[in-house]
């Protein structure tokens, strides 16, 4: 096993094993603990755990009022019987309890941790969604809870301090990669310290952004700006945000993960020669129900909305808490060709993207791609607007892959012999292979040419405002 740099602490208690303060074990609860006590042992390399311990069971009862019910149920802090210093007071016997073993305990391996040791009994009042009593089930030979070593239930203690409000439950991120769990960890207990410091904190941090897929999307953002590794090469990390309450009678958690090929198409998006048409894309589709109507304006970068002759203006830090349904679909692995599309009608958008999005998402072949591009640029090569159009009209009115294939016979194939043109413009081959494979869906070679359509429009500067190439029902907020 590998050895992990030395924990910045003074190591004053020899029952424990310091290097599984930290080490990452795989569960997100733990793991985001660790993570705290290796930035806290940092910032206050005076204090051993105990006094780390003392340090946050402090903040919990005399900042947060021992609001953290959504972590732990009667638990020393959260239970009604112990009344202000009481609750640091329980506390701390506790945890003094397992480091001198004074606590039940027997031997055995813990469940996070993997290790042989001495276990203590772990339920809802000392870890994180776990069963105990009457939640025998959960556990294998129907314990009363999760045997737990001594390590483990130190990190659990910290995690509130490592997550974040979101939505009025917990939101904790986790990746594949561990520098940005703990990345995340980090900016969260500085965010809780700073407002410490301020004398503005009452409770677990919350997150800026209230919504879980604005949430992950904003950290990524984050991450590419903050760690060079992720923003290019071959790293490409998963994340999933736990989303969830332990509190009474009602715990629940829920998971939203952004699987790696999604990362790395939303960091292919947000390299320079895209992010300008993505960002545009992305913030015109936020929208709230209290603000309808609103339009984003690309100048200002602001939201705007008339009411009686006066625009209400809505600022970043305000618009992007809305719904974006461009984040819930790459999220929730739905499809996003047709609201590029609606966007292909009236505005720029580089094709590379729509060419990434459909190789790394949807898994369109590369050939494909390249021989709807060929078709577009095809069907534009007279720079007619009318004759543009009325393809346009006759793409938009396939309604199955026979009218499909019936558009490209008498739109492409048929001119291009027409023309005396040497090669075919679609080979068997481009026919069979890449156009109409088995199990190809023919709405998606129409939705691409479409915008292949549009975009070598834009190109040739030949689309305007003026121009009604747009069916109905397919507004953005813009």
């Amino acid at each position: 096993m590998k050895k992990l740099k030395p924990l910045n602490m003074k190591q004053t208690y020899k029952t424990i094993d310091y290097e599984w303060l930290i080490r990452p074990t795989g569960d997100p609860f733990a793991d985001a603990g660790g993570f705290a006590i290796e930035y806290l042992s940092k910032r206050f390399p005076e204090k051993d755990i105990l006094e780390l311990i003392d340090y946050v069971t402090k903040i919990y009862v005399e900042k947060w009022k021992g609001k953290i019910n959504a972590f732990f149920l009667n638990s020393k802090i959260t239970q009604p019987a112990f009344k202000g210093p009481k609750k640091i007071d329980e506390t701390l016997k506790y945890f003094k309890g397992l480091i001198s073993e004074t606590e039940l305990s027997e031997i055995g391996y813990c469940r996070i941790t993997g290790r042989e040791t001495k276990l203590f009994p772990g339920g809802r009042d000392n870890s994180v969604m776990t069963g105990s009593g009457t939640l025998i089930n959960f556990h294998h030979f129907f314990q009363k809870g999760i045997a737990l070593s001594r390590e483990a239930l130190i990190r659990i203690h910290f995690v509130p301090f490592a997550c974040q409000q979101l939505q009025g439950k917990i939101m904790l991120l986790q990746s594949s990669e561990k520098e940005l769990s703990k990345l995340f960890v980090r900016h969260t207990v500085e965010q809780n310290l700073h407002e410490i410091g301020l004398g503005l904190s009452d409770g677990v941090a919350k997150s800026n952004l209230n919504k879980p897929a604005n949430a992950i999307f904003g950290f990524v953002d984050q991450a590419l700006s903050q760690l060079a590794k992720f923003g290019e090469g071959h790293v490409l990390p998963s994340l999933t945000l736990y989303h969830f309450t332990n509190f009474g009678a009602t715990p629940e958690i829920q998971l939203y993960q952004l699987p790696a090929n999604a990362f790395l198409f939303y960091r292919t998006c947000m390299q320079a020669r895209f992010s300008e048409d993505w960002q545009l894309f992305v913030r015109s589709h936020y929208f709230d129900g209290k603000h309808k109507g609103a339009r984003y304006n690309s100048v200002s970068g602001k939201f705007e909305l008339v009411k009686s002759k006066e625009t209400e203006i809505v600022e970043p830090g305000e618009y992007k808490k809305w719904t974006n349904p461009i984040y819930d679909k790459l999220l929730n692995a739905e499809n996003i060709r047709r609201d590029i599309l609606r966007w292909s009608r009236k505005h720029p958008f580089k094709f590379e993207i729509v060419s990434i999005y459909q190789q790394n998402i949807i898994g369109m072949k590369k050939e494909t791609i390249a021989k709807i591009k060929e078709l577009a640029a095809f069907l534009v090569r007279e720079e007619d607007i009318e004759k543009a159009k009325k393809r346009i009209k006759a793409l938009d009115g396939a309604k199955n892959a026979s009218e499909l294939r019936r558009f490209l016979l008498k739109q492409a194939i048929s001119p291009n012999y027409q023309e005396g043109n040497k090669n075919p413009i679609i080979s068997v081959n481009d026919y069979v292979d890449y156009l109409f494979p088995d199990g190809s869906y023919w709405a998606e070679i129409r939705d691409i040419l479409l915008i292949a359509v549009y975009q070598e429009l834009h190109e040739k500067d030949l689309l305007s405002d003026d121009l009604e190439l747009e069916p109905e029902n397919e507004a953005i907020n813009e």
